[in-house]
């Protein structure tokens, strides 16, 4: 696979790892899409900023049909609320596992 003929679509490109994915594929010749909850997030001169949430359905569903020509999907997304299991915020300990269980069906 050349990365340099890819079209990527990076959720959780606004910062971490996804932002250094995405900039390692920019640098690659890769075409790049940015996915983030607040696509304003994104500071990357060049990427495609796609606001997406990967916890609701209408967000990802537009994300796919602004992106058709993708070939290759970095799913990063994710949230750190630090609540915990036993004792948490139940909004906190929701959208975790929303994020990081549900979020990549």
């Amino acid at each position: 696979m050349k990365i340099s003929e890819q079209v990527a679509f990076v959720t959780g490109a606004n910062r971490g790892l996804g932002r250094h994915l995405a900039l390692e594929l920019q640098s690659r010749g890769a075409k790049v899409y940015a996915g983030a909850r607040n696509p304003d997030s994104v500071n990357i001169p060049g990427v495609i900023r796609v606001k997406l949430d990967i916890t609701n359905p209408q967000e990802v569903a537009a994300a796919a049909m602004a992106a058709k020509d993708v070939t290759l999907l970095i799913n990063n997304a994710g949230s750190s609320t630090g609540a915990s299991l036993l004792v948490g915020d139940l909004d906190k300990i929701h959208l975790e596992f929303n994020t990081h269980v549900f979020g990549t069906e």
